[in-house]
């Protein structure tokens, strides 16, 4: 007979490894949970200080989450490779610039209601 230890290393050895991708289904939880995590540590001087200090901690997560809501801005114009006519170019730039400053301002306002700093 073996001993549990011996199926316990079998188990584990036989496990498939996670991948960065399976190990978050959900980039914008783990965003917040970044910025929960945070605020308790974040400067109190200002909510500007706040957000810069929350942004550098959770920089990683935050690049992931726009990244991934730019590719659904830039899947409205089409595939990414795609030739646009220099009007669809100019759209698409400022839908990515319009979704850049709509995203920021919502970490701002998570930041803000964490710390209970105010602008």
């Amino acid at each position: 007979m073996k001993s549990p230890a011996v199926f316990a290393l079998a188990a584990l050895a036989l496990a498939p490894v996670a991948s960065p991708a399976q190990e978050s289904p959900n980039p914008e939880s783990r965003l917040g949970a970044c910025l929960a995590a945070g605020a308790g540590g974040a400067p109190r001087g200002s909510l500007e200080s706040a957000v810069v200090a929350l942004r550098s901690l959770c920089y990683a997560q935050i690049k992931r989450v726009l990244n991934a809501r730019l590719r659904v801005v830039d899947a409205r114009f089409g595939p990414p490779d795609a030739k646009l006519p220099p009007s669809r170019a100019f759209a698409r730039a400022e839908a990515r610039e319009a979704e850049t400053r709509r995203f920021n301002n919502e970490i701002a306002v998570t930041i803000s209601n964490l710390t209970g700093l105010r602008p």
